[in-house]
């Protein structure tokens, strides 16, 4: 018996990658699986790209910004597994067997991860941060898009915090370890992640200040400092 997965993709104006990235989803050949696009307001086409594959369920983003859409498609998701794509990215073959295979074999595990490469969009400058060599190279997955998730997770950690506009996924991580969840990683590469100019992450020091309220809020919870 397979488990239903979930595949959230938030979607706005993306419609030059969104799909590759559907492509690569439908491409796993997982028998189980449900598939939320979910817009933000998109102008570019990018609703007519999602609504042309017919295994897409487009959803209507409530709020603003990337942890509202990520919150939107869990609101909407019926599977017990939950997984996210972001529309500028995609999975190589066989990712989601192979982390589902992994909570198969370690049922204990809350979620999963495994290695992400990061690639630069032809004509992107490279960012300084990937200026060492981290460019094009497998590295563990601290992102959405790397891991699969155990709906009960996300029923523990609660929603993506929509005050914060790019450290979203850092925060939900960070709560996600302060309640005691491991996160296992698998060898293989699960997530090709794009760089280009229209990334979120690209605004530093935004993102700076954002891992600073999010490191004072853990510290917070396991009773460091003080509220």
């Amino acid at each position: 018996m397979h488990d239903l997965v979930s595949v959230i993709v938030p979607t706005r104006n993306a419609m030059p990658y969104l799909p590759e990235a559907l492509a690569s989803i439908i491409a796993q050949g997982y028998p189980h699986l449900e598939i939320l696009v979910v817009d933000g307001a998109s102008t570019d086409g990018s609703r007519n790209v999602a609504l042309s594959f017919p295994q897409v369920r487009l959803i209507e983003q409530a709020g603003i910004g990337l942890a509202a859409a990520r919150n939107s498609g869990l609101a909407a998701a019926s599977g017990d597994l939950i997984a996210f794509l972001d529309a500028d990215d995609h999975w190589p073959t066989d990712s989601l067997a192979t982390r589902i295979a992994s909570l198969h074999t370690h049922p204990d595990a809350p979620y999963i991860s495994g290695h992400v490469q990061r690639f630069a969009e032809p004509g992107t400058p490279v960012p300084a941060a990937y200026a060492n060599g981290w460019l094009d190279q497998p590295v563990p997955g601290y992102t959405p898009g790397a891991v699969v998730v155990r709906r009960s997770l996300y029923e523990a950690v609660g929603p993506f915090d929509e005050q914060l506009r790019i450290g979203c996924d850092s925060d939900w991580f960070a709560r996600a370890k302060d309640v005691g969840a491991v996160l296992r990683f698998v060898p293989q590469l699960v997530l090709h992640k794009r760089i280009h100019t229209r990334n979120l992450s690209a605004s530093i020091a935004a993102y700076q200040r954002e891992l600073l309220t999010i490191a004072r809020r853990s510290l917070q919870r396991r009773g460091v400092i003080g509220a």
